[in-house]
């Protein structure tokens, strides 16, 4: 298995609202292409709503 970080960032995780959001960066790490996160996101989660932004730490 070999795997590669492609950038960082923080998600919130709502269960009750049904919510994702993907924001921020990594200073280790850098900014991810959080668009890849959301698509991830919707497959696992197709009944959640999941928003991103560059914004945040």
């Amino acid at each position: 298995l070999s795997c590669s970080v492609e950038g960082g960032g923080r998600i919130l995780h709502d269960t009750q609202a049904k919510t994702i959001h993907i924001f921020g960066f990594s200073y280790g790490f850098g900014l991810a292409n959080h668009r890849t996160s959301q698509a991830q996101c919707e497959k696992t989660y197709p009944d959640y709503k999941v928003t991103w932004s560059n914004e945040g730490y």
